[in-house]
């Protein structure tokens, strides 16, 4: 009998910790469902992602041979198609406006239909941002203000922009830096819910149940509020190197000019419970991940359709001499 339990835990064990799929809480082994990652925002075009959940019957992917169709509809009426773009991305030409209803339907032969909903997010006050250094560190300083219409959700992102000058970049190239979002310390100290967002873990570690960095109005509502945030100092600059190359000695000017972008977007609340719960399964240890039921507001699916508005403010940090 102990063998069998042995076998029995080492198995459970082993699936568990190599299997990132949907899991049924009741026990059964549950049907491959499709999955939609989608954001409208008003005066945007909308944007989808469509995939299908893994099961441990069925480990395969959606590709071009699966025919998906993804019809669009703008406050109840058929407004039309999200085209594949590749790489299980959707677009379409539907810009909605603040306050729309869209519903997002995903269809393919295989499979059972897929309905999400949202409504567009209105627009809010535009946010200010003032910085201080603080040793190694660049402090932040995220002035929001709130309307004051209802409970309200929103999301604080920090990205680092780079840009690139040199032999190997003689155009100039781009890139955003994603290592930087969610990395940095934010003081939400006063929500109620973001005030609990440390948790011990079976192992007596802390783990951050609010990676996305998704707040309420709780504390301001129809008020303004200061949100501090730090990040490691990005350093641009500009000097003079040089190469070898087939015996030359070539000199030119490396350049590295760091952008931030701060952003505060208020979201809906199928997004905010969705990244919310996202964030308390990411938190945890690979290997003692609990069962977490993440939030969707999909029938007959997986993930989210969700809206935002984004407010943006531009850092441009000065170049080292």
């Amino acid at each position: 009998m102990r063998r069998v339990i042995f076998i029995l835990s080492f198995f459970l064990f082993y699936y568990g910790c190599n299997n990132s799929e949907e899991y049924n809480f009741r026990g059964e082994v549950p049907d491959s469902r499709l999955v939609i990652y989608a954001y409208a925002e008003a005066d945007s075009l909308l944007y989808a992602e469509i995939s299908k959940s893994r099961t441990g019957t069925d480990n395969t992917e959606i590709d071009s041979a699966w025919d998906i169709k993804c019809q669009v509809y703008v406050n109840d009426c058929y407004a039309g198609e999200l085209r594949s773009s590749g790489n299980n991305r959707y677009l379409s030409g539907i810009r909605p406006k603040a306050g729309d209803k869209i519903t997002i339907k995903a269809s393919c032969p295989e499979l059972e239909d897929a309905t999400g909903s949202t409504t567009v997010c209105n627009p809010f006050p535009a946010i200010e941002l003032d910085t201080f250094r603080d040793m190694s560190a660049l402090q932040l300083r995220v002035r929001v203000k709130d309307n004051g219409e209802g409970v309200n959700y929103y999301r604080l992102v920090v990205e680092d922009e780079i840009y690139f000058y040199g032999m190997d970049w003689e155009e100039g190239s781009r890139k955003i830096d994603s290592s930087i979002k969610y990395s940095y310390d934010v003081d939400l100290s006063g929500d109620a819910l973001l005030s609990e967002g440390l948790i011990s873990t079976i192992l007596g570690k802390e783990i951050n149940t609010n990676p996305y960095q998704v707040f309420t109005n709780e504390t301001f509502f129809g008020k303004e509020r200061v949100f501090y945030a730090s990040v490691n100092y990005p350093y641009s600059y500009e000097r003079k190197t040089w190469m070898i190359e087939h015996k030359d000695t070539i000199h030119y000017l490396e350049k590295k000019y760091h952008r931030l972008r701060v952003k505060v977007l208020r979201i809906d609340k199928s997004l905010f419970d969705y990244l919310y719960t996202l964030g308390i399964y990411e938190g945890q240890p690979a290997m003692y991940k609990e069962p977490i039921q993440v939030s969707s507001n999909i029938q007959g699916g997986l993930g989210v359709v969700g809206s935002c508005y984004t407010r943006e403010t531009v850092l441009d940090i000065p170049v080292v001499k």
